[in-house]
């Protein structure tokens, strides 16, 4: 008699656990289903017609300057020049710390929709929003950077 208590009572056990294991996952298959069509109905990628515009567009090449905040000196000189063919030249100076510019050469590519040109890891994968006759520095995430003014972030078209 106690044998039988006994299993019937770990068959009510076992019963009650794979019921709430299984309803989490069930549940999981209903969100999946409900997630993937507003996925796959969403455009997510700008048409290659509006990417060819902007990426042949001349609007963003040229030679850019500036010197951004630094915390344990008088500033950071960039300056960057983008070339047509996606290459670049960057050089970057740590006023009073550095007696020479490191320079870095190498491609980037371009996020339309957002407007911003990522740097290869020769470049450290710098980040730059492209504004009309400037480039603002963005931090490796693509935010705007934090530590001074907006404005002190901005590099000026100069060529």
């Amino acid at each position: 008699m106690k044998r039988l208590q006994i299993i019937c009572l770990i068959t009510i056990i076992m019963s009650f656990a794979v019921s709430c294991k299984e309803t989490p996952k069930e549940k999981e298959g209903q969100q999946d289903q409900e997630v993937v069509p507003e996925m796959v109905t969403s455009p997510v990628t700008p048409s290659v017609d509006s990417m060819a515009s902007y990426t042949d567009s001349t609007s963003w090449t040229g030679a850019y300057s500036g010197v951004s905040p630094c915390a344990d000196c008088p500033g950071i000189k960039t300056d960057i020049t983008l070339n047509h063919d996606k290459t670049y030249v960057l050089q970057e100076q740590y006023l009073e710390k550095e007696k020479n510019p490191r320079s870095f050469k190498g491609s980037f590519t371009i996020d339309e929709t957002k407007k911003v040109i990522t740097l290869d890891a020769e470049g450290d994968h710098h980040k730059f929003k492209v504004m009309d006759g400037k480039l603002r520095l963005l931090d490796k995430f693509g935010d705007e950077k934090q530590g001074g003014k907006p404005e002190d972030f901005v590099l000026a078209k100069i060529k």
